[in-house]
């Protein structure tokens, strides 16, 4: 009953801050995980882009199992504060998640997502470590040693520290409906090349346009974005 009230307990704890997150116009997205299997099952089409992807993540636990809850919680705030501090002088970043949606830091935000740690006399909360991808010649394994030595320069309060999954790092990319119109446009000149192809008489029907922009990954920085329509030649009427 104990370990069922406090799930219950966080699960309303995030969810009393689904509000308090502002909903920023180009919502930069987590693009690997649940999202990418969405679009596994689909067949690739003939038009698609291919690019990088916007930003690198890992998440971060920080956690503390000093035995006295309130000494527990101002240990995780001071090293969320050093790591707030040294993010600002830092190619690594700091967001909240809220589903697949990053939003932006604030650590008396990021308290409000205290939660159990996972045994007793313990808490923890997760923040997302972010570094922005620097062109064609950046690398996962650069990405994750940004990563690594960010982690190695905060501060850890008390008994609080702080670990990342460097096995497993996620991309984003913002802004994702703005590939939908130079997608659309190059979905809809292969469809007039190809009836043009079959000679006059002919018209491209293309169908599927509604659907939203979907990707996949290419690479290890790389992402195919992509829209799943259908295309057929037909006689023009």
């Amino acid at each position: 009953m104990f370990m069922r009230g406090l799930l219950i307990a966080a699960a309303l704890t995030v969810a009393s801050i689904g509000g308090a997150f502002a909903q920023d116009e180009a919502e930069e997205i987590i693009v690997t995980g649940a999202r990418l299997e969405r679009y596994e099952s689909l067949v690739l089409p003939a038009v698609t882009m291919t690019r990088r992807a916007d930003a690198v993540l890992a998440s971060a636990t920080i956690w503390s199992d000093s035995r006295d809850l309130q000494l527990r919680s101002r240990e995780i705030r001071a090293t969320l504060e050093d790591m707030a501090r040294r993010a600002r002088a830092s190619d690594v970043t700091i967001s909240l998640q809220q589903d697949d949606v990053l939003r932006p830091f604030t650590v008396d935000l990021a308290m409000r997502l205290l939660t159990y740690g996972g045994r007793a006399d313990s808490s923890q909360v997760v923040v997302q470590l972010r570094t922005a991808t620097r062109g064609s010649s950046d690398t996962l394994d650069a990405a994750r040693g940004r990563f690594n030595q960010f982690v190695e320069s905060i501060a850890e309060n008390g008994r609080a520290s702080v670990d990342f999954d460097e096995d497993e790092l996620q991309l984003t990319v913002i802004d994702l409906p703005q590939y939908r119109a130079p997608l659309m446009q190059a979905i809809v000149a292969d469809g007039r090349s190809v009836a043009a192809s079959m000679g006059e008489g002919f018209r491209p029907e293309i169908a599927g346009l509604e659907s939203p922009v979907a990707f996949r990954r290419s690479g290890d920085l790389d992402l195919t974005l992509f829209i799943n329509y259908t295309l057929r030649v037909v006689p023009v009427r």
